[in-house]
């Protein structure tokens, strides 16, 4: 049984420090729980209250960064690394978790007495566009060993294996639901006629695919309305864009999480052209507000997505199977609502706390 658990966690901005909160707040009412996380974390108020809150969580905080040249040069601070090492063999815990990795637990994590160290790696295969030699050699100086690896998705276990890592050792985690950022807490099945994109513009993520799908769209449903919602370079899209008109709205740069709701209550369900894909925090965050998902067959993405129940899937790259599958939701009330129902359903069932059972479950086999 494990009684005493450090979950360090040195991100700042983005879904991390999202995923990694909610993994301690399941964990705190299973265990002890020492948290180490950044002093520029996006979320560090939630933290604190956290700690404040909980008799069983204590908080340890690391000065990080804000820049690249302040990550190189506080990278140099050895002695930071040793001040970490010695408060988490204080603390003396079963294990160290870590959710999300960072190049500066290689100098910690290796080093930390305990009986096992687990570390979820999210994607397992790196992304088209990200897979040149500065990511490799990046991913390489993130790269530890550790006793077990936890994934998000089955389809990843193979590439796991091959690297020599053993079975027993990798252990899946599907990605819980981010329910926090709907604060209504209630499922709306008005019809927009609005979809939505949402996260980082980036190639393989497929947004030309859905823009040209768009303009097929647009002559059925002159009404109809897309939001591209994210932070990326749009200009190689621009004249998909134009094409399209009044029917895009796009609010490109960083989302604010006090913004998110804003964007998601309005729509029928979300888009996820991807071309590749490890899994993605989009279909959950989609799921909590009941919205449907339109989503490629790539990477997990299938293990997401419960085919004609809480979305639909489709090949990838392909514009016609796009367009049918957007004109169906769009023309199909019923069906709309209930794929409404089925991805509420699913947030229900996909929470934290069943994933931090599962975490320390790995401890007791």
């Amino acid at each position: 049984m494990v009684k005493r658990l450090v979950l360090i966690y040195l991100g700042r901005k983005g879904a991390g420090p999202v995923y990694a909160f909610e993994m301690a707040r399941a964990l705190s009412l299973r265990c002890q729980l020492l948290c180490i996380i950044s002093k520029d974390v996006s979320n560090r108020i939630e933290w604190l209250k956290l700690s404040e809150q909980s008799e069983m969580v204590s908080l340890y905080e690391i000065k990080t960064y804000n820049s690249i040249s302040e990550f190189v040069w506080r990278s140099l601070f050895v002695w930071q690394y040793f001040k970490v090492v010695r408060c988490i063999d204080d603390f003396a815990p079963d294990i160290v978790y870590s959710p999300m990795g960072h190049f500066w637990e290689k100098f910690i994590i290796p080093y930390v007495h305990c009986r096992q160290r687990i570390s979820t790696i999210h994607d397992v295969v790196l992304h088209r566009g990200e897979d040149s030699w500065v990511h490799r050699f990046s991913r390489f100086l993130f790269s530890y060993r550790v006793e077990k690896y936890v994934i998000l998705s089955d389809i990843f276990k193979e590439e796991m294996f091959r690297r020599g890592i053993k079975k027993e050792n990798v252990v899946v985690i599907p990605h819980a639901v981010f329910n926090q950022y709907n604060k209504k807490k209630i499922l709306d099945v008005r019809t927009y006629y609005r979809l939505l994109f949402f996260g980082r513009i980036i190639k393989y993520k497929g947004l030309d695919i859905l823009l040209q799908s768009m303009q097929s769209i647009i002559r059925k449903y002159p009404n109809v309305k897309l939001s591209i919602v994210g932070s990326g370079d749009v200009d190689g899209y621009g004249d998909l864009i134009q094409n399209c008109g009044a029917n895009i709205e796009a609010h490109i740069g960083w989302v604010d999480d006090s913004d998110i709701e804003a964007y998601f209550s309005n729509v029928d369900f979300v888009v996820l052209p991807y071309i590749q894909a490890s899994q993605s925090g989009v279909v959950s965050l989609a799921y909590s507000f009941g919205k449907p998902v339109i989503a490629t067959r790539v990477g997990g993405l299938p293990a997401q997505v419960v085919e004609n129940g809480t979305g639909m899937l489709i090949s990838p790259g392909n514009v016609d199977e796009l367009v049918d599958a957007i004109d169906f939701l769009l023309s199909n009330e019923e069906e709309l609502i209930r794929m409404k129902n089925c991805s509420w359903e699913y947030a229900s069932n996909h929470t934290w706390d069943t994933s931090a059972k599962i975490l320390l479950s790995i401890f007791e086999k």
